[in-house]
């Protein structure tokens, strides 16, 4: 298990971008020095596209946030002792982790945030076009919001369940010797709603980030907006949730995958899509750095290893209606070997060259605003002309189905159903506080069921952020 140490990284005076020219560039990739001042507007936009990169690391969305929030629950299975276990992905499935054995999203995500603070501490008026600035601006607030939010979820309390229990540390101006506190869940969340509401202030809404292999790999206003819904939904917000899911969907930038679409699953495979559901994405790429290759998605789930497998539970869920479009994102032995064994196929890798064990990993998008919206709108909120409903009803109709009830069990299930493998359905259960059950398990010693609440829904911060940091308090039965 990786290990970081949070402040050995934390201090960067000039921002150092290696190893990630094609996830900033198309080819031929732009030439640039890797050792990027912050005294000039040309250094400050390297450094915020530059900035990006880490959210493709292994303890991210490129691999161990996503898959263990999975095998956490009834959507994964570990196949043990068969041709798909190579060792890996067992803690998770058994949800048996301890500080030394936990997350290493830590690392990576204040990373991330020293990076866009060094950004925007730097943003002086005298360094380019107000609007320009303002961009940048915007892009560092998205990042850092985005850092905390994955931060409080892993390592705190839902928001609904306990607000002023502890967050993790808010750190907004990087320092070598910083050594803040836990904040509350609810500081950290208002800090996240601070920046998402000013980076939707200030960003020109037509912004893009030029230059980039893919566009929706980037902060937008809808990609902020998108944001702001997920995070109010987590709040109990039920009105913000629903107001900023109406703005992503009434954009008219994006349209729901149709039945033929998803058919075949390319929809989670090709590479920037014209038009489609993806609001915001990581890009994956061979000269990213950080692109874990062979400890990624593709390689862990229907790819060269295979730890991570599908759960008969969520393909039973699913597979009741077989017109359900959606049992089509379900890979059965793909190594020929087991015939038992399936896995999800929405990180099936993408290809580049020869290869093909680079993917693109879907953070955000536009079935979700619809689910958002339906269950604020069954919780109370109001947007004129829509239903909970109707909401159900159109995410239904492109996939082949029919809707379920717009009750809160009915909603919850049809989310499992659209987002499986997509790192929600842990978080969902804790900020509904149900607790996790699963049938398909690999043997009696797995759990088949976590009560909620319990130590086990906030995991461990790292004893070595402990050690670096003695005000850290960690998370009780740790």
């Amino acid at each position: 298990m990786k290990k970081y140490i949070l402040y050995t990284v934390a201090v960067i005076a000039a921002v150092t971008v290696s190893g990630c020219k094609d996830f900033l560039t198309e080819e031929p990739p732009l030439d640039q020095s890797t050792e990027i001042t912050l005294s000039t507007y040309e250094g400050l936009n390297s450094a915020t596209a530059g900035a990006y990169s880490r959210l493709a690391s292994s303890g991210w969305y490129g691999g161990e946030f996503i898959l263990l929030n999975e095998m956490k629950t009834s959507n994964g299975k570990k196949y043990i002792g068969t041709e798909y276990d190579t060792g890996r992905m067992e803690e998770w499935y058994q949800l048996n982790y301890n500080s030394q054995s936990t997350s290493s999203l830590y690392g990576s995500a204040y990373y991330v945030i020293s990076q866009a603070n060094n950004v925007i501490d730097n943003l002086t008026e005298d360094k380019g076009d107000a609007q320009d600035l303002n961009n940048l601006k915007a892009e560092c607030l998205f990042l850092r919001a985005l850092s905390y939010f994955d931060l409080v979820r892993t390592y705190a309390y839902p928001y609904s369940y306990a607000p002023e229990s502890l967050g993790v540390p808010i750190v907004l101006h990087t320092a070598s010797n910083d050594q803040s506190p836990r904040a509350t869940v609810a500081k950290v969340y208002e800090q996240i709603v601070t920046d998402l509401t000013e980076a939707e202030r200030i960003i020109d809404p037509e912004y893009r980030r030029a230059g980039g292999a893919d566009a929706r790999a980037f902060a937008s206003i809808d990609a902020i907006r998108a944001l702001l819904s997920r995070v109010y939904l987590y709040m109990e917000n039920w009105q913000g949730a629903a107001d900023y899911a109406t703005k992503v969907i009434n954009s008219g930038n994006y349209s729901l995958w149709t039945v033929e679409e998803m058919t075949d699953g390319a929809c989670y495979t090709v590479d920037v899509p014209d038009g489609g559901e993806v609001i915001f994405e990581i890009y994956g790429g061979q000269t990213n750095s950080y692109d874990p290759g062979l400890e990624g998605l593709w390689s862990l789930t229907a790819g060269s290893y295979g730890d991570a497998g599908c759960a008969q539970d969520i393909r039973n869920l699913i597979g009741s209606d077989t017109d359900d479009v959606r049992n089509d994102l379900f890979v059965n032995d793909s190594k020929g070997v087991n015939a038992s064994v399936w896995h999800t196929a929405k990180y099936a890798g993408k290809g580049i060259g020869s290869n093909v064990d680079y993917t693109n990993v879907i953070v955000l998008r536009l079935a979700e605003m619809y689910l958002n919206r339906a269950e604020a709108l069954s919780n109370g909120a109001r947007i004129d002309g829509r239903t909970a409903d109707m909401d159900l009803q159109t995410l239904a109709e492109n996939r082949g189905t029919t809707a379920p009830s717009s009750t809160p069990d009915g909603i919850f299930t049809e989310r499992q159903k659209e987002l499986n493998w997509e790192g929600h359905l842990w978080f969902d259960l804790g900020r509904q506080g149900r607790s996790m059950t699963r049938t398909d398990v690999a043997n009696s010693a797995i759990p088949s069921e976590i009560a909620f609440p319990g130590d086990l829904w906030a995991m461990p911060i790292p004893e070595s952020e402990i050690e670096v940091n003695p005000n850290l308090e960690q998370n009780p039965g740790f």
